[in-house]
């Protein structure tokens, strides 16, 4: 199945979406690996990918996808624009897709 750097950035922006569930199976059996849509995904990885997310990129990224907080609310908390806060999200969905895969991984799904 091929999958371009879009899809794999799509399907990376949905596992952040369901962090909190991933947690909570890792601390009922111990696995912090999981497949997803044909990925093999690690929960340890994750985390280190937004450790590494700068100020505000991060922090709408956080708000928007981990705590599910819809976009006018994240602009409202950030005091940005509606649209400010989909670029920062973008950008750190990007920035994780590229930093997750390899070249060699991303060549391979």
């Amino acid at each position: 199945m091929n999958r371009d750097r879009l899809e794999l950035h799509r399907i990376l922006r949905e596992v952040y979406r369901h962090i909190v569930d991933f947690e909570d199976h890792y601390k009922r059996t111990g696995q912090h690996m999981i497949e997803y849509k044909g990925l093999t995904i690690s929960l340890l990885d994750l985390k280190k990918g937004v450790d590494k997310l700068s100020g505000r990129k991060k922090q709408a990224f956080m708000l928007n996808v981990i705590y599910d907080m819809k976009q006018k609310d994240v602009a409202e908390r950030m005091n940005i624009t509606t649209v400010s806060v989909g670029q920062y999200v973008d950008a750190a969905c990007r920035q994780l897709a590229e930093e997750y895969w390899t070249e060699e991984e991303k060549l391979l799904v």
